[in-house]
């Protein structure tokens, strides 16, 4: 119960992300709040991980051009996302963005060697139905802040397959590392482009550091701890988009677009559903496993109750 809560919240947080850069607005260059963003929760995480994970400095050295890369791709998926958020309306950023389960399809099929299965492509054809009807290529409605956010949903899905591959077991002390490589590719933009008048949203950015990167990334690991990665996914696909579309429509009085919220509705559907499927795939090839270990066990063991393990 404890892993559910954890992650109801980490999605609150992240449910935070387009209200305050609304609220943030120009005040800031957006390669510079990006900055800002990671290098507060670099601080955060460093003061807090050690309570989790007192071993986390310690890293293989084969792992850090992973950990380079992976804060690369998290950099370029961060900056993508806050400008989509302040080209177009918060619930197209968050539900365009939310398409990214689809494209880990892919990229886990040519990376991961994971199948696309029968029930996957199906689920990809009725999310690919939720985005026609969102429409985000209709130049009357921020075209350009629509396209952003699918390409952070594309940058999205890369990081979350080259995470999977680098850092199976979510450790807490593995987010430390992308977040201080993210901080360190986005810091000579920072320079270059300065600080504008962050004086005057400094709350806005201390919240969206701490509370919806360092701390959602934390209760995000905590909840992983006693949870499957797909019940987590589901979690978040339901809440956070839910969450972040009623805090724009009370914070900044968003008009909420019928069109986006009946397509949003299908690409949750589909998500939650490919999300559930996977899990039940995972279970299924666990389960192979299990019965292979058992089976080749008993053949070297007893050979003449062999007939007897497989039958059971």
């Amino acid at each position: 119960m404890k892993a559910y809560i954890y992650m109801v919240f980490a999605a609150i947080c992240l449910a935070m992300v387009g209200v305050l850069v609304k609220l943030i607005g120009t005040a800031v260059p957006v390669m510079s709040l990006g900055f800002l963003r990671m290098f507060v929760a670099f601080i955060f995480l460093l003061l807090i991980t050690p309570v989790a994970n007192k071993g986390f400095m310690k890293v293989n050295p084969k792992k850090i051009p992973k950990f380079m890369g992976i804060g690369i791709i998290y950099a370029i998926s961060m900056i993508l996302f806050i400008v989509a958020n302040l080209e177009t309306t918060v619930q197209n950023a968050i539900l365009l963005n939310s398409i990214y389960p689809f494209f880990v399809l892919f990229f886990a099929y040519f990376l991961l060697k994971e199948k696309i299965t029968k029930t996957k492509a199906i689920t990809l054809a009725i999310a690919l139905t939720g985005i026609v009807i969102i429409n985000p290529l209709n130049a009357s409605t921020n075209i350009f802040g629509n396209l952003l956010a699918l390409l952070g949903a594309v940058f999205y899905a890369i990081l979350i397959t080259e995470m999977r591959s680098v850092d199976k077991d979510h450790c807490p002390g593995s987010i430390v590392w992308f977040v201080f490589f993210g901080s360190l590719t986005l810091l000579p933009f920072a320079v270059i482009y300065g600080f504008g008048n962050w004086i005057s949203v400094w709350p806005y950015i201390l919240i969206l550091g701490v509370v919806s990167t360092g701390l959602a990334y934390m209760l995000y690991n905590l909840a992983l701890e006693d949870m499957d990665a797909e019940n987590a996914s589901i979690i978040a696909m339901i809440i956070t988009p839910v969450v972040s579309i009623c805090l724009a429509f009370f914070i900044i009085v968003e008009e909420i677009n019928l069109n986006s919220i009946i397509g949003g509705l299908l690409l949750l559907i589909a998500g939650v559903y490919l999300e559930t499927h996977s899990k039940q795939v995972k279970q299924e090839e666990n389960f192979k496993i299990k019965v292979e270990e058992i089976t080749e066990d008993a053949k070297h063991k007893n050979p003449d109750k062999l007939g007897e393990v497989i039958k059971k």
